[in-house]
Order: C-alpha cells, then sequence, then structure tokens
C-alpha cells in the first residue's frame, strides 16, 4: 500500500526537484535535448560524463566510464553499469531542513568527481 503523502511533503519533494536541477545547470550539466542521451541531464566529470535524472524523491545517476568513476571512490557506484543511484527515505521530505540536507549530501558527493576550479 502506498503512503499517502502530505502537502508539505510534496512541496519539498517539488523544491527537491528543482532545487537539484537548478544546481545541476549551475554546474553547466547539459539538458538532455541537447545532448541526446535517455537521460535528462549529462554533467562532465573527471571520470568522464555523468548522465542524472532527477525525481522527485531519488536521483538517478549514471557514469559513463564507470573503471574511472571507481578510481575516484567506489561509494555507492555498481563498477559493471555504471550507476550510481541516491535514494532518499521518505521521512527525509517531511521537512525543509532535511530535504535541504538530501540536496546538499548529493552535491558533496558530486564534487569528488567535477573538475577542480582554479582561483
Amino acid at each position: 500500500m502506498a503512503k499517502h503523502v502530505t502537502k508539505a511533503e510534496q512541496a519539498n519533494r517539488e523544491w527537491f526537484k528543482a532545487e537539484i536541477d537548478r544546481r545541476l545547470a549551475e554546474l553547466g550539466a547539459i539538458r538532455n535535448g541537447d545532448c541526446g542521451h535517455a537521460y535528462e541531464y549529462a554533467v562532465a566529470t573527471v571520470a568522464g560524463n555523468l548522465y542524472v535524472t532527477v525525481y522527485d524523491d531519488w536521483i538517478a545517476c549514471r557514469f559513463e566510464e564507470p573503471e574511472r568513476a571507481k578510481a575516484i571512490s567506489d561509494t555507492r557506484l555498481n563498477p559493471y553499469s555504471g550507476k550510481w543511484n541516491h535514494h532518499y527515505d521518505p521521512d527525509e521530505f517531511k521537512g525543509r531542513r532535511t530535504t535541504r540536507h538530501c540536496v546538499d549530501y548529493f552535491l558533496i558527493e558530486l564534487d569528488r568527481y567535477l573538475p577542480e576550479v582554479k582561483p
């Protein structure tokens, strides 16, 4: 049986998706229509492209070159398919603070794969 999602939880889920979308755009992610791939975004990383689709309560990711990604970090990474998905507990969306933590944690993990920006 599906769990009932309150209006506040739904608002947090919508904010989560919009915030991840916004932050990926800031990182220069290319939208699907521009990259010709099944995933919503392509993000340039030091381990090749990372393909990303953002849902309202999880993020689907797949590295184009899993061997290179595994050399950097193997947390949550499937070394064969390159999948690097981020699933969150439904309780994380009960409040904006915990929803923001989901966004922040994803971006902290993603940062290890991003090219260093020189000052």
